[in-house]
C-alpha cells in the first residue's frame, strides 16, 4: 500500500492542487460535493441532504469506496465508524484513512477559517451549502475532531498542507504527530517536484 493518504477539504486552497497528481502518489479521500467534478478514490459524506443527493445520482462508479451515515448505507456504500458519529465529513475521511494503515495523512484544502468575512468553501451557493455571501463557518469542532482522531492514531503522522495564510491551529501544533508544510515542502516530501 502507498504510504500517503490525501484527505481533501473544500477550502479555496484545495484548488492549488491537481487531484490526478495526488493520485499518482497515493490515495485521495474527499468529501461531499467533490463527486461532481473530480475523480477520487474514496468519498465520504455525513450530511443527510448531500448523502441522499450522492446516492440518488448513483455515481458510485467513480469511487473505489464510498462511506455514508448508517441510514443511507446500501449495497454501494459502507457505513461510517460509530466512534466518529457526529463528526464532520473531513474528520471522518481522515479517520477512514487512518484505519487503512497509511503512514502519512495529508490534509489538503482544510483551510478551517476564511481570510475574508465570507464563507471559505468552493461549493458555497450550491445545494446543501451556505451561500457565498454567508459568514465563515465555525471551525472549532473540526479542530477538536481531528485532534481526537490523531490521539487515537498516534502512530500516524498528520500533515496540514499549505495552510491558508499559514494558519494551523495551536491544538494541532502541540501534538507530536501533527505538522504543517508549505506547498513546496509538501511537493518535495511526496516526490511531486521530480
Amino acid at each position: 500500500m502507498n504510504e500517503f493518504a490525501f484527505v481533501l477539504g473544500n477550502g479555496q486552497s484545495r484548488l492549488e492542487f491537481d487531484t490526478s497528481d495526488l493520485q499518482s502518489r497515493g490515495t485521495v479521500f474527499a468529501c461531499n460535493r467533490m463527486y461532481t467534478d473530480k475523480h477520487v478514490d474514496v468519498l465520504v459524506s455525513v450530511d443527510e441532504g448531500m448523502t441522499e443527493e450522492i446516492q440518488n445520482h448513483k455515481l458510485f462508479w467513480t469511487f473505489k469506496e464510498h462511506y455514508t451515515r448508517p441510514q443511507y448505507t446500501n449495497n454501494t456504500s459502507l457505513p461510517l465508524d460509530k466512534r466518529w458519529q457526529g463528526y464532520s465529513s473531513g474528520p471522518n475521511a481522515a479517520a477512514i484513512a487512518a484505519t487503512k494503515g497509511f503512514a502519512y495523512i495529508c490534509l489538503i484544502g482544510m483551510d478551517l477559517h476564511s481570510d475574508t468575512s465570507y464563507i471559505n468553501n468552493i461549493y458555497a451557493g450550491t445545494e446543501h451549502y451556505k451561500g457565498p455571501d454567508d459568514g465563515p463557518t465555525f471551525y472549532g469542532n473540526w479542530v477538536d475532531q481531528l485532534v481526537h482522531i490523531a490521539e487515537v492514531y498516534n502512530h500516524i503522522r498528520f500533515i496540514h498542507v499549505n495552510p491558508l495564510k499559514g494558519f494551523t491551529p495551536d491544538e494541532w501544533k502541540q501534538m507530536s504527530n501533527f505538522s504543517a508544510m508549505t506547498k513546496p515542502e509538501f511537493q518535495t516530501f511526496v516526490g511531486m517536484d521530480k
